[in-house]
């Protein structure tokens, strides 16, 4: 008797699925083969996957996809893999047969649909980056910068999880970081640390130019990597042509005869002159020589700026570059000063400077003081073309030998608008006899004379 059970419990399940069995969320247990197939060919009509995940979302239908199915052999594929024969075994377990679903769909469809999806949310997402060199300041060299994989999809990765869940009709694909763009260049690549120590060679130079004990600019390895860049493979070159800029602006920075200083006068009065001769004259060829040598050499230390004149001191552009002794002409107020080491007055006298006519203007300018001599004989011309030849005790020129302080015995009185109503100079600084006579006593050659309004 158990012998018959057994065997038409055999032919029963011959073309009947066991108990149990789900193909998905579809029940087809003791089906026949033609009853799961209406099963597959309704649940195809009825199909969509959601895609999600990564901030992304996709719903798909059966037919946006372009699905189909070949639903008679699928069913006997699934019957081929149950062996009716262990019925009395197979009735109480469980059996599913997603995996032997094998829909198909238009890869066309499909991936007009997906990429499209996925580039409209790579628009507002971030790409990955690659590992790259990059200049740290805070350890002020090169290092390796990490990879990011960032927020954007790839697209391919994508289409293929979502093929893989169609072919088995899975209702829902979960996207991971696996499916997103990941960079093509790591920082455990070895070639990035060779890369780093390369282009760290090319920064090692840190040298402080100084200017009158003054650093007055640097060339660090903060500096010197902006002038490094890498080709595709990462290999780092030095940009001499930027480096050469750098020595241009730096040299004319860090010039200051003839230009524009701003200063308080010991007695209060705010100054602000242009031109002349005196100040720091950066010398721009020798510079660059000198950078470029320091930078080849990784030289670290400090290097005096090359010039070729050069002032007392060095406190930026546009401020006071002489000491506290130094002559002061007031064109304004027509008058002297004379200031000590100290700074402190040690001479001053009203005066008669040129005649404000655009040809015997007295020039405003910081210079020094060229020579002194006693006596000396002035010569030039007049405005009518006629010659004049004046002979005088002190002289004290400080434009080349043309224009400088001295006496004036002719003058009648000095200060005030003479030098506009009609006793103004050829150019020079007119002095009272015996203010030129102390004044020739206390100013040396090379003193700093400073002339504005």
């Amino acid at each position: 008797m158990v012998a018959v059970v057994y065997v038409a419990g055999a032919v029963f399940f011959m073309n009947r699925f066991l108990p149990n069995t789900v193909m998905g969320e579809h029940d087809i247990s003791l089906m026949e083969a033609a009853d799961a197939e209406r099963v597959l060919v309704d649940s195809l009509g009825d199909y969509e996957v959601d895609v999600s995940g990564q901030g992304f979302a996709l719903n798909l239908t059966a037919e946006e996809a372009g699905m189909d199915m070949d639903a008679p052999r699928v069913v006997k594929s699934m019957l081929s893999d149950t062996n009716p024969w262990l019925w009395p075994l197979e009735v109480t377990r469980s059996h599913n047969m997603q995996d032997r679903l094998a829909a198909s769909y238009s890869e066309g469809s499909l991936g007009r649909t997906v990429r499209a999806a996925v580039e409209k949310f790579n628009k507002t997402a971030k790409p990955p980056v690659d590992a790259t060199v990059a200049f740290d300041k805070a350890k002020g060299t090169f290092t390796a910068q990490k990879e990011s994989a960032g927020t954007a999809l790839d697209a391919e990765a994508v289409m293929t999880a979502v093929g893989e869940a169609l072919a088995t009709m899975e209702p829902k694909v979960r996207l991971t970081a696996s499916h997103l763009q990941q960079p093509t260049l790591r920082s455990t690549d070895g070639y990035l640390d060779a890369a780093v120590d390369a282009a760290n060679q090319l920064i090692e130079a840190d040298v402080k130019l100084t200017m009158g004990g003054a650093v007055a600019a640097e060339v660090d390895p903060e500096l010197l990597s902006t002038f490094v860049s890498f080709d595709e493979n990462l290999v780092p070159s030095f940009d001499d042509a930027a480096l050469t800029a750098w020595v241009d602006e730096a040299a004319a920075s860090c010039t200051t005869a003839g230009s524009e200083r701003s200063f308080t006068r010991p007695d209060g009065k705010a100054v602000t002159v242009a031109g002349g001769t005196y100040g720091w004259t950066v010398d721009r060829d020798a510079l660059l020589d000198v950078v470029r040598r320091s930078v080849d050499e990784g030289v670290v230390g400090e290097v005096e700026m090359p010039c070729t004149t050069t002032g007392a001191a060095f406190n930026g552009t546009g401020a006071q570059d002489w000491g506290a002794r130094y002559c002061d002409i007031d064109l304004t107020e027509q008058h002297v000063r004379f200031y000590d080491e100290s700074g402190a007055l040690a001479w001053e006298a009203p005066c008669v400077t040129g005649t404000p006519n655009g040809s015997h203007d007295t020039p405003t300018g910081v210079y020094w003081l060229n020579r002194k001599q006693s006596p000396s004989k002035l010569e030039g011309t007049n405005l009518d073309g006629s010659k004049y030849v004046s002979t005088v005790r002190y002289w004290m020129p400080f434009v080349g030998n043309v224009i400088g302080l001295h006496d004036a015995y002719w003058q009648p009185a000095f200060g005030g608008s003479l030098y506009r109503n009609g006793a103004g100079s050829h150019g020079c600084v007119n002095l009272p006899v015996a203010s030129a006579e102390s004044l020739y006593g206390i100013i040396q050659e090379g003193d700093v004379v400073v002339c504005h309004w």
